[in-house]
């Protein structure tokens, strides 16, 4: 059966689609730091929701075999002081192993920010379209100036002129809200000295679409996975009788922005992504939320996705928002 993409009207790259992204992990340089066992705790408990969510993916599709791919999330964005890719792969890949869990895909977050020579973060930013509630004033700058996103209206801000009455507060109120209001306001980016400093909720919702498949730069593919084998370069050992051994690069900027680990994994990309989180992430990806509902995705990509999925009977939320799920846990 294929399960790739179709052309849509304009020339849309086409590639396959998993049934489900399980993203198992998202590491913090200063939680490994603090905790050299964080890693095997991590693990062990996204084996146990791996399964459990893949034995429900394979109800819901009666019984077919679901095509799960997982991944695993580096920070390299904020954090520099990482343990090296190959020592930080191998712990990886070891505190897997012994919890029965396959990964298949290593990312860098910063990789969420930029690859190559494409400013990744900047092209989803340029996709935001924030549509002002009727009633405002036109005082907040719009997203594409002032770097923030909200999910509604906040509180008016009127300068205060001398011996006028005082002002009546009035509260923010969220768009499409159930009763009562719980407003977001989001900040993006902020400019410094050094250029450009996009936030974590930002690289996030990049890292999300992605896995979802429905980022293009002109119609092509955006965030192909690199195989492992053309990463790993060949050292020579200096032991009596030594084999050659591959060896990650030194540096984490000197690898690609996705690798694919097993040569034998499904696509990276999926039509829904379930993220198995610590509760910290939780404010952070409430924020992705926000971005995610105001992203217009590629029109072509979006298409051929739901169309290809219609053809496998796999049912889609039409928002895009809506195909996000996320597993929060407590402390390990």
């Amino acid at each position: 059966m294929s399960y790739s993409e179709t052309s849509a009207k304009q020339a849309t790259e086409r590639f396959g689609m998993s049934h489900l992204s399980i993203e198992v992990g998202h590491l913090y340089a200063d939680d490994l730091a603090a905790r050299p066992d964080a890693l095997r705790a991590e693990m062990a408990s996204a084996a146990a929701w791996v399964r459990g969510t893949t034995e429900a993916l394979a109800h819901r599709l009666g019984g077919r075999r679901p095509r799960v791919s997982t991944c695993y999330l580096v920070d390299d964005y904020f954090h520099d002081d990482l343990p090296s890719p190959e020592k930080l792969v191998a712990a990886i890949s070891e505190a897997a192993a012994d919890a029965g869990l396959r990964i298949d895909y290593l990312a860098r977050e910063s990789g969420c920010a930029r690859m190559g020579e494409l400013d990744l973060a900047a092209l989803v930013a340029g996709r935001i379209v924030f549509e002002p509630t009727p009633g405002t004033n036109g005082s907040r700058p719009p997203v594409s100036r002032s770097g923030w996103l909200c999910n509604g209206v906040p509180t008016p801000q009127r300068p205060r002129v001398a011996m006028s009455e005082p002002d009546t507060w009035r509260p923010p109120s969220q768009n499409s809200a159930r009763e009562h209001s719980i407003f977001l306001d989001v900040e993006l980016w902020n400019d410094t000295e050094h250029g450009r400093r996009w936030s974590c909720p930002m690289l996030a919702a990049v890292w999300q679409l992605m896995r979802l498949g429905v980022l293009r730069n002109h119609g092509k593919r955006i965030g192909a996975p690199v195989p492992v084998d053309q990463v790993v370069g060949v050292e020579l050992s200096h032991e009596p009788g030594g084999r050659p051994a591959g060896r990650f690069p030194d540096q984490w900027s000197a690898m690609p922005p996705i690798i694919q680990l097993d040569p034998e994994a499904f696509p990276f990309p999926a039509y829904r992504t379930v993220s198995v989180l610590s509760g910290d992430f939780l404010e952070v990806e409430h924020a992705v939320r926000v971005i995610c509902s105001c992203v217009r995705p590629d029109p072509g990509a979006f298409e051929a996705i739901t169309k290809a999925a219609a053809r496998e009977k796999v049912d889609l939320p039409a928002e895009l928002v809506d195909r996000l799920s996320y597993i929060f846990q407590g402390p390990l």
